[in-house]
């Protein structure tokens, strides 16, 4: 799945990411005590997140809100960008699959 976003945007709605079983189901995360975000930009640089919000108040449903810093756009060049969860507990440390954000420049190829 890839999401589209605009150089220098700061997104008002949060990103919603539902995670899914392997047979396409959704997935209970309530066994899972520490839930983070990784992203990573056009140049495989890590981004840093400070400023945003991880909501994990429906990970029974499968459901993490992402909700973007407000102080600044994580978009300054545009490109595709990755986004991955880090699911870990005691004993267990899983990943999810990568979800591209693609961020484009009105009138810019690319």
């Amino acid at each position: 799945m890839i999401s589209q976003y605009w150089k220098d945007q700061i997104p008002a709605r949060p990103l919603v990411i539902q995670v899914k079983k392997q047979d396409g189901s959704d997935m209970d995360l309530s066994g899972y005590t520490n839930i983070t975000i990784k992203m990573l930009g056009s140049s495989n640089e890590e981004i840093g997140l400070s400023g945003s919000v991880l909501n994990t108040s429906s990970k029974s449903l499968g459901k993490i809100t992402f909700v973007w810093p407000t102080d600044r756009s994580l978009f300054d060049r545009t490109g595709d960008y990755v986004l991955q969860l880090s699911l870990a507990a005691t004993g267990k440390l899983d990943f999810t699959t990568t979800h591209t954000l693609r961020v484009r420049e009105l009138g810019r190829i690319r």
